[in-house]
């Protein structure tokens, strides 16, 4: 699982992701992926393990606790944006930004912390401050050596791409694109680093500097709506500079026709694979190889739920306080009054949060990924059946239930997007353009915007 069907899936969700909005919604997103997942661990393994010894079920100890938490924190990119796609959302929503790059970056996180905690699946192991101090610095040195092999392996990339151009046929672009896009992983794979992280990072540099990010009117209005400035005059003064840039520009370095072939090639080999995945699911849910307890299934997933209920409201509150902190001092410091506070999270985006927070494939690819419990050695987990069944049925409630419900809670809380003419208007969205747009632009530059959707309708050639 973890070596051929996840890469896939992964550098899809790194490569597809809007740069520009990411950056914009960067401060709520890294306090998510990282510390909301490392908090979302500790509640559930608490949970999890309180709720096993109350009950008159098997007690899960604490280690197989904090793996089942870590491995169930993971946040499955392609069954979230099945959700977000299918109510018409794109990647100029808070929310989608929001749920699409947490998904992203706590992948990395949470197979880090979950290979980190699986060394300590040992019955000789005694567990100490020193074997603590060790399980720390193992997760600083796998996180930063993964980061730095996926960015030097997209540095590599660019300028292989930058050299070979225009000396390839866009076959053959397509077939170097994806070797370059793997090779990170297995790199990490061999040092035992975690290839996940290095194939995000290596995911995000092709696809700034080799798929290349060309903007367009649409993207600088889109940027003054939302920020009140627009990136136009700093485009301006850069271009010198750019171009002397010949590896690392924004231009790209793929033909036009492999840069259209690549990014429909990545979301095939990505869908395989999950579809794959969730296959293999269905197919052994009720082997011998599952171990089911009606008491762990319910206390699984009441622990799955309730990591996150707890996480997202308190991290919500501190990405908040950071964000009005940080436009104080803007407004300070900003000659112009140009402000950029960011994006605040309100009670209807933290409930939306909560319930798109579905589990799927990563999930249940590292779940296989536990070993068994080996009498010679003392090594492996001895409750694996039990975790594999209580990994499925949090999968199965997450996905049907939650992501089931996405949809009519959105439309409940006024976040329903409504299709009127070929255009698309969020409601909260607008209501928030109005108030921050001065008069005189509403008047004067843009007299007709009524939301996103209407400024990538009007932005388009007449026929």
């Amino acid at each position: 699982f973890l070596r051929i069907m996840v890469p896939p899936i992964v550098f899809e969700a790194a490569v597809k992701i809007n740069k520009q909005s990411f950056r914009r919604h960067a401060l709520p997103i890294t306090i998510y992926a990282i510390v909301g997942t490392l908090a979302s661990t500790a509640f559930t393994a608490a949970i999890l393990h309180k709720g096993s010894s109350m009950l008159n079920c098997t007690t899960i100890p604490i280690k197989e606790s904090l793996i089942f938490g870590a491995l169930i924190s993971s946040i499955d990119p392609i069954a979230v944006l099945s959700v977000l796609n299918n109510m018409g959302m794109t990647d100029s929503d808070a929310i989608y930004v929001l749920i699409f790059g947490e998904s992203l970056l706590n992948d990395g996180v949470a197979i880090v912390l979950f290979q980190t905690l699986v060394h300590f699946l040992d019955e000789t192991l005694v567990v100490d401050a020193e074997v603590i101090f060790d399980a720390i610095m193992h997760f600083v040195v796998v996180a930063c050596g993964s980061l730095s092999v996926g960015m030097l392996s997209g540095a590599s990339a660019t300028i292989y791409f930058a050299t070979m151009n225009g000396c390839q046929t866009p076959l053959v672009e397509c077939i170097m694109f994806f070797c370059w896009a793997i090779i990170p992983y297995y790199i990490c794979d061999m040092v035992e680093w975690s290839g996940i992280v290095a194939i995000v990072a290596n995911g995000f540099v092709m696809d700034l500097f080799v798929v290349g990010q060309k903007r367009n009117n649409v993207d600088d209005e889109i940027e003054f709506l939302v920020n009140g400035t627009s990136n136009g005059s700093s485009r301006t003064r850069n271009n010198n500079r750019r171009q002397c840039r010949s590896f690392f520009n924004y231009e790209g370095h793929l033909s036009e026709m492999a840069n259209n072939h690549v990014h429909f090639v990545i979301e095939i080999f990505a869908t395989l694979m999950e579809t794959a995945i969730f296959a293999y699911l269905g197919l052994f849910l009720f082997s011998s190889r599952y171990h089911w307890s009606a008491y762990l299934t319910i206390i699984s997933i009441f622990a799955t739920v309730m990591g996150r209920v707890i996480m997202i409201p308190t991290l919500s509150h501190i990405s908040n306080v950071f964000n009005r902190v940080r436009g104080q001092r803007n407004r300070t410091n900003s000659p112009r009054g140009e402000i950029n506070e960011g994006v605040h999270v309100d009670r209807r985006m933290q409930l939306v949060l909560i319930f798109a927070g579905l589990r799927g494939a990563m999930s249940f690819a590292l779940v296989e990924h536990i070993p068994m419990f080996d009498t010679t050695t003392g090594q492996g987990s001895r409750f694996k059946p039990e975790l594999k069944s209580m990994t499925s049925a949090s999968v199965i409630f997450t996905v049907f239930v939650l992501g089931g419900a996405t949809p009519y809670l959105l439309e409940r809380l006024g976040y329903s997007l409504t299709k009127e003419q070929d255009s698309v208007e969020i409601t909260p969205l607008v209501q928030r353009h109005k108030k921050e747009t001065p008069s005189h632009v509403r008047q004067g530059a843009f007299p007709t915007v009524r939301g996103i959707g209407s400024i990538r309708q009007r932005a388009q050639p007449s026929r």
